[in-house]
């Protein structure tokens, strides 16, 4: 394999997170649930006791339930199981993301994490508007880096010059997917910085 395919698939392997813990949890749950039948099945062919209950007891069970659950209960027991199955398989269709992200790079695969990008934005910020640390604070959305500044109180800041300083550290980070960065400046001031 050339090195171009080996740095996309080492990318998409830290930018995406595995469903291998869902899927060995259904797996052991369907197993289970089967070993469990099979077993029942097995006792009750020779002719002794069920562990739990037998096939036709659980038989008889499944078949009294609408007589013996209202139907609201019959309601809510099938909302739970069509929930319980549009998660599974929304977890098994959608692309589970980690929070990283992919930056231009020659002949290797570079990787950095979402924390590490709100932390150079928020310094790149701070220092455009020579404030504290804890004034500004960013947060790495999908498609956003949000931007909070909580400027000293009666010093007014230029939320274009915010703007421009965060685009300006977006872009020489290098991400392989632009970050939009929006600036939102706090109506109430921080006392004595």
């Amino acid at each position: 394999m050339n090195q171009a395919g080996t740095n996309r698939r080492i990318i998409r392997r830290e930018t995406h997170s595995s469903r291998a813990g869902l899927s060995a949890l259904t797996a052991v749950l369907v197993l289970a649930a089967c070993l469990w039948l099979g077993t029942e099945s097995i006792l009750s062919l020779l002719g002794q006791p069920a562990l739990l209950a037998s096939p036709g007891m659980t038989a008889s069970l499944i078949a009294r339930v609408p007589e013996a659950v209202t139907p609201a209960g019959m309601v809510a027991g099938g909302a739970a199981v069509a929930l319980a199955g549009a998660a599974l398989l929304l977890a098994a269709v959608t692309g589970g993301r980690r929070g990283r992200r992919a930056m231009h790079s020659y002949g290797s695969a570079l990787v950095v994490d979402d924390e590490v990008i709100a932390a150079a934005i928020s310094r790149r910020v701070r220092l455009a508007a020579n404030l504290a640390p804890e004034q500004v604070a960013t947060a790495v959305t999908r498609n956003r880096a949000l931007v909070s500044v909580r400027p000293t109180s009666g010093i007014t800041v230029d939320p274009d010059a915010l703007t421009a300083a965060a685009t300006d550290e977006v872009t020489a980070l290098r991400l392989r997917k632009a970050l939009a960065p929006h600036v939102r400046i706090a109506t109430k001031g921080a006392v004595g910085r």
